[in-house]
């Protein structure tokens, strides 16, 4: 059998109660395509084959993938890629499907930009659940108020409903992490849960608050208008935010209304800085 490969932070489930937790809340049938991330040696991926109509493995792991073929053989369709070079909307499109199931333990090191990736290719999972840090599944479902909340809540809220279902202890895995891991459910809707104008500026405004979090909007956002208080002003008045408050205290529907005006006043005589 091999060995975990501590590059690649490579921590096997083997429990089997949150196998079955997990593949429980994928809510898998018969008709459906499930893409799994990091199948590892296998513990989810012998109960998702027996429920989904396919399942497709991303297993970076060349070593592992000789081991899942020669334990599930033709069964299971291996991408023997790095899951940030693999396409989700022409893996899921190649299979003359709609729309998949995800379901992944993420590495640790690369959790954000996976995220990403997937909420790129949101239109073509039904739900997604993961195996992520439990610092990181706060950070995702964290709401306005709350020191967790910031830019990957906004993202994954923005696009997902998503929901901590239940935590896994080190034990579970082997070798242990030397953390608590939390699995997430993200239900993806067809349609966006918000009315974004921009998403691409909407970002600009939220990753420019979000860098500059203890400071007061109206000092985080500053930069966005080469340091003209008086627009930031005329933007607090026309999106009716006080711009007093911190960023973890604004809601999506609040940095949209920022957004709007921000875009909307500096098209009349200002300009835009950000990232």
């Amino acid at each position: 059998m091999t060995k975990p490969n501590k590059g690649l932070a490579q921590h096997f489930l083997t429990d089997v109660g949150a196998v079955q937790r997990i593949v429980r809340a994928a809510g898998v049938h018969a008709d459906d395509l499930v893409v799994e991330i990091g199948p590892g040696r296998g513990a989810l991926t012998g109960r998702l084959l027996a429920q989904a109509g396919k399942v497709i493995g991303i297993e970076r792991d060349e070593a592992l993938c000789d081991f899942l073929r020669s334990r599930f053989g033709r069964g299971l369709h291996l991408c023997n890629q790095d899951v940030l070079a693999v396409d989700f909307s022409d893996l899921i499109c190649g299979e003359g499907i709609e729309r998949a199931i995800l379901v992944g333990n993420l590495p640790y090191y690369i959790t954000g930009a996976v995220i990403r990736r997937i909420l790129d290719a949101r239109r073509r999972f039904k739900r997604a659940v993961l195996t992520v840090q439990r610092e990181v599944a706060r950070r995702i479902v964290a709401t306005p108020g709350n020191r967790d909340y910031g830019v990957l809540s906004i993202a994954v809220q923005l696009h997902s409903h998503p929901k901590i279902l239940f935590d896994l202890a080190p034990g579970v895995f082997y070798p242990a992490p030397g953390v608590f891991s939390s699995v997430v459910r993200m239900d993806f809707h067809k349609k966006t849960r918000y009315r974004i104008q921009d998403e691409r500026f909407f970002f600009r405004v939220v990753r420019s608050a979000f860098g500059q979090r203890r400071k007061m909007l109206k000092n985080a956002l500053l930069g966005m208008v080469h340091g003209r208080m008086e627009i930031l002003q005329r933007v607090g008045a026309m999106a009716d935010i006080d711009f007093r408050l911190r960023p973890e205290a604004v809601s999506i529907p609040e940095y949209e209304r920022i957004s709007r005006a921000l875009k909307a006043s500096c098209e009349f005589g200002g300009q835009i800085q950000g990232r």
